[in-house]
């Protein structure tokens, strides 16, 4: 245990400024005053108490004052930083009641406290103090977590306000959480948990961790049924069924219906002050940043919007097909690696059901065929056919609607058409336990835009791009721009910018095509428009891909017609003199073109001396 003048070189150590403070909690003046004053240390060592002035001191205090020792249940969801607590009520038991950080520079903090207001003193619950002092040294002060006191960035520091006040909503629950009465319980909880689902934009999980966190503290016997209150009515507020909102929860708790509720009103939305952090260069290259996380190496990462275009009959839709099927198996895939499995959710907007199953069957067949075990369970489709033998008589709604039109058709440009893509989406989750990767197969068949205009595209954009923060990755499918004879996806180029990955599938010209058995085969040109996460590198460079009947796919570097001849014969251990006699070469190009040819194909590995 420290004594008191190794805690005042401590705590001066790391810059605090200390002051004298008497049995009132009162800085004790020198000179008429405490503020801009040099305490001696002999004075510090007499005074009843030693306390930090915050302004001098550049920190910040955050003090639990509730007498009912409910917000104290909650501090441990503040960033951890000195403390220093008491024993309360004869327990013996040391609770941390002071939280010390060191603000950041060249922000102002100003004093707050929940509740606001207050009738008669001893009421406050939780305050965030910079400006006055705290006591940290006494008889009766104890260190409950000896560390220097945080620094916190302006982001971190903004965490801390919205925690203290979420502590003090949940201690304001937790105060007015019924007795053991179970009925009175449920009943509550369906009331609190109804209020987060109208006035918070947080997510299931925070919902459901607050009201397991409130309950808890209440020492409730049914948490799990309370948690699951949560998103049985964000659910319900979905669908667009009645919920029991704020009046309700008033009524329940015979609340006076003018004050209402301040520790609801506190966590409304938009309630909080937001403001973009400070980050210089220490803190960029101090700060934890989040690696991309492939899921097929290395085209589709995790938190990733991606797309594949092309002309018709290029590909893109069996290739899309079946990187989703090989995806959720945690298949590899013509030369792509399968980092982790994962649920798909694939779009079909413009084929009938029928024929996307032709397309199924034979890329299952092909996996078979390989070996690959394919995860039914984890692989979702829907077709325009599903949707009509489910009632949606008019297929899908657009998922983006052009500003030239009405007011009205254009009201909410699409929304209603995304809704119901993020609910499918997300009921996928809620069922396998993890987010799917979903892909929109086309955009001219899901929307109404027109394409050249980069605004008709924006809330589309934004919206995928919302959906691939959120761990949503994802991938539309789109056709050629014909006015750049094929170069680039049809319409604005302003859809590219926030993109990932951009494949573009060509359909083979003659001098590329070569004989393949069967009379229904994919043999298309792969090249990357866009490649975020590994452009430059050997592994953007053209390809071509084919797939026959039997669903089997093969993949080679950028070939004509002569060099998968020049393959076939040199297989048949052909010399270079006897290839340029060949009746399928001679005439056509020259000896030295071959032996020019042959080295190339050895350089890449295509062929080998061997074969």
């Amino acid at each position: 245990m420290l004594t008191r003048e190794e805690l005042i070189e401590k705590y001066q150590s790391w810059g605090c400024k200390l002051i004298g403070v008497g049995n009132n909690k009162k800085p004790i003046p020198i000179n008429g005053k405490w503020k801009d004053v040099e305490y001696p240390k002999s004075m510090l060592l007499a005074a009843p108490y030693v306390g930090i002035d915050h302004e001098a001191s550049g920190t910040i205090d955050l003090d639990f004052d509730d007498k009912k020792l409910n917000a104290h249940k909650f501090s441990s969801l503040l960033p951890a930083t000195h403390t220093i607590g008491k024993k309360y009520n004869g327990s013996g038991v040391i609770t941390s009641n002071h939280f010390l950080y060191f603000k950041p520079k060249d922000v102002e903090v100003k004093t707050e406290s929940f509740p606001k207001s207050t009738k008669g003193k001893g009421k406050k619950i939780i305050e965030l103090l910079p400006n006055t002092q705290s006591r940290y040294i006494g008889e009766d002060l104890h260190i409950t977590n000896n560390i220097p006191p945080k620094r916190l960035t302006e982001s971190q520091f903004q965490q801390v306000r919205q925690t203290a006040k979420e502590i003090y909503f949940m201690t304001k629950a937790v105060e007015n959480y019924p007795a053991n009465d179970s009925s009175q319980r449920n009943d509550y909880a369906l009331r609190l948990c109804g209020v987060l689902a109208h006035v918070t934009d947080w997510t299931t999980e925070k919902k459901e961790d607050v009201i397991r966190r409130i309950a808890g503290a209440a020492n409730d016997d049914d948490v799990p049924n309370r948690v699951s209150r949560a998103s049985y009515q964000e659910e319900k507020l979905k669908a667009g069924e009645k919920v029991f909102g704020i009046p309700e929860l008033v009524e329940f708790l015979g609340a006076d219906k003018k004050e209402g509720l301040d520790w609801i009103d506190i966590i409304k939305k938009g309630n909080e002050e937001k403001r973009y952090p400070l980050v210089n260069a220490h803190q960029f290259i101090a700060n934890v940043y989040p690696e991309p996380k492939f899921i097929m190496w290395p085209i589709f990462s995790e938190r990733s919007a991606n797309q594949i275009f092309g002309g018709y009959e290029s590909g893109k839709t069996i290739f899309g097909l079946s990187a989703a099927m090989h995806m959720c198996s945690g298949a590899d895939f013509v030369d792509f690696k399968s980092k982790k499995a994962v649920p798909t959710a694939y779009v079909e907007g413009e084929l009938p059901a029928a024929k996307v199953r032709e397309r199924f069957n034979s890329i299952l067949m092909g996996m078979k065929k390989r070996g690959i075990s394919f995860n039914y369970d984890w692989f979702f489709i829907l077709t325009k056919d599903d949707l009509a033998m489910h009632g949606f008589k008019y297929g899908f709604s657009e998922i983006a609607v052009s500003r030239h039109l009405s007011d009205k058709d254009a009201k909410d440009y699409g929304r209603r058409g995304r809704e119901f893509i993020s609910n499918w989406i997300r009921d996928i989750e809620k069922k396998i336990k993890q987010r799917p990767f979903f892909t929109l197969d086309n955009i001219t068949a899901l929307a109404d835009i027109d394409e050249n205009r980069a605004q008709d595209w924006t809330p589309l954009i934004q919206w995928l791009t919302a959906e691939k923060n959120k761990g949503f990755a994802n991938c539309f499918m789109h056709h050629s721009n014909k006015t750049k004879k094929g170069k680039g996806s049809s319409g604005s180029t302003a859809k590219e910018r926030l993109l990932d990955t951009s494949m573009e599938f060509e359909k083979l010209d003659a001098k590329h095509r070569f004989e393949m058995s069967g009379n229904k085969n994919v043999q298309c040109k792969v090249s990357f428009d866009k490649a975020r996460d590994f452009g430059g590198s050997q592994y953007d460079k053209d390809f071509i891909l084919t797939m026959d009947e039997e669903g089997e796919w093969l993949r080679y570097p950028y070939l004509d017609q002569y060099d998968f001849t020049i393959i076939k014969l040199h297989k048949r251990g052909m010399s270079v003199k006897d290839m340029a006699e060949h009746e399928n070469l001679k005439k056509k190009i020259e000896e030295k073109t071959i032996y020019k040819r042959v080295k190339k194909l050895k350089d890449i590995g295509v062929i080998k001396d061997e074969e």
